[in-house]
């Protein structure tokens, strides 16, 4: 954290590459395990704003439904530093999971805050990826996770309470790809 806030508090004479005014739509996974269709807006130069939302429902083929997941996460990038064809920000993100087994008729929601640092690599004027580390703190129901972080759930499977857990994101744990219009 320390050598984030260092990072972040030299490069402020820096400009990021100018998004004023851009939107974009594409596909992200955040570090609390947010995956699906995600939006980009940037009200100012090196400021936005994103959110993402997805679902996982599985049924039988008589569509019956067993298990449903919605989950979407909301927040903000500060763009502190640019070089030929990428930015490097960092954020605030929110992440919520709500999860429904009919087969038990249990309900698990889980709360996760994420603090990103992310690079956004531009491929053209229109089309970036994105990858990030951060801190992810995930408080964590009882009957498990909802929100799928990888290997770091098993941690939390067999704990039969609610728990808190702060961790370091892996650099696989953000991934993103954007359209800007």
């Amino acid at each position: 954290i320390v050598s984030s806030l260092l990072v972040l508090t030299t490069a402020t004479s820096t400009h990021a590459k100018d998004l004023n005014g851009r939107f974009g739509v594409g596909l992200e996974q955040s570090l609390g395990g947010v995956s699906g269709l995600t939006v980009r807006y940037w009200p100012a130069e090196d400021f936005g704003i994103l959110a993402t939302v997805g679902a996982d429902i599985i049924t039988r083929t008589d569509f019956q439904f067993l298990n449903t997941t919605f989950v979407a996460s909301t927040g903000f990038v500060y763009n502190f530093a640019e070089s030929l064809h990428a930015n490097f920000g960092a954020g605030l993100r929110f992440a919520l999971g709500f999860a429904t087994e009919n087969t038990t008729n249990t309900d698990r929601t889980e709360f996760d805050i994420e603090i990103p640092l992310t690079a956004e690599f531009f491929l053209s004027d229109n089309f970036s990826v994105s990858v990030a580390v951060g801190v992810l703190i995930a408080i964590v129901p009882g009957e498990g996770t909802v929100l799928d972080k990888g290997d770091v759930d098993a941690d939390t499977q067999n704990i039969d309470e609610d728990t808190v857990r702060f961790g370091i994101g892996a650099i696989t744990g953000n991934l993103g790809m954007v359209y800007y219009f």
